[in-house]
């Protein structure tokens, strides 16, 4: 009966006392504290030693890359042996030396030399059409398969279609064509005749077409003088002393 009457009075209690009761005792975590490091303990060392490491990720080492040296070989000199020049060989370059580079070393002199031969040769060439016929009459006029003719030089034809565009084919006559070369061959007095009838043949055809008393009918005349008046024979001894001068003959 005594227990039942506490306990009725525990119940008849009210909610303010018990609220200072519980605040007023001090709670205690140390039970608490006991359980969480017993669990602590209970963790083995080796798992908490590798949740404590950081894992970084390795790093891969660049391999270099050698790159082999590459052994310099000097070439082995082979010893040769000096050909011999065959004396029929030398000879025969000797003698069939062409003419057209005996001439072209014969012009280039004569024509830096002022003499009265190149004077001939040089104002021949500025009028030779009105002496000279090249090149010939017979030559061929019809144009080969895939060229067409070039206006103004008969006998040469252009390449117009397939492989042949742009190729050029001369059939006029190399060796008779007016040229330093070619007229170097000739004497003073052929030389001094076809630059006379050049000049009378210019002279008329200026005044059919000008009139007279032009002063390119002047120039022409004095031309003409010094032309009537050349020595040929004088000319063409005073050329072969320029061409001995830079030994080109003996």
């Amino acid at each position: 009966e005594e227990e039942e009457e506490e306990e009725e009075e525990e119940e008849d209690e009210p909610v303010s006392g018990l609220k200072r009761r519980s605040s007023s005792a001090p709670v205690s975590y140390a039970e608490d504290d006991d359980d969480y490091d017993s669990d602590d303990d209970d963790v083995p060392l080796a798992s908490l030693k590798s949740s404590g490491k950081k894992t970084t990720p390795k790093k891969t080492q660049k391999t270099k890359k050698t790159t082999p040296t590459k052994k310099k070989t000097t070439p082995t000199k082979s010893k040769s042996t000096p050909k011999k020049k065959s004396t029929s060989s030398s000879a025969t370059s000797s003698g069939t030396s062409s003419s057209g580079t005996d001439n072209r070393s014969k012009s280039s002199a004569l024509f830096s030399s002022g003499c009265v031969k190149g004077l001939l040769i040089q104002r021949l060439l500025c009028r030779w059409w009105h002496a000279i016929e090249w090149p010939q009459e017979d030559i061929t006029t019809n144009p080969p398969k895939g060229f067409d003719t070039l206006d103004g030089f008969p006998g040469v034809f252009i390449g117009t279609s397939g492989e042949n565009v742009g190729k050029i084919k001369d059939f006029r006559d190399q060796d008779t064509k007016p040229s330093f070369q070619n007229f170097v061959s000739k004497n003073s007095s052929e030389l001094k005749e076809l630059l006379v009838a050049a000049l009378q043949r210019q002279l008329e055809e200026l005044i059919q077409h000008e009139g007279a008393g032009t002063s390119t009918e002047k120039d022409l005349k004095d031309l003409l003088k010094w032309a009537n008046k050349v020595n040929a024979a004088k000319a063409d001894k005073e050329a072969v002393k320029v061409l001995k001068a830079v030994k080109i003959v003996s």
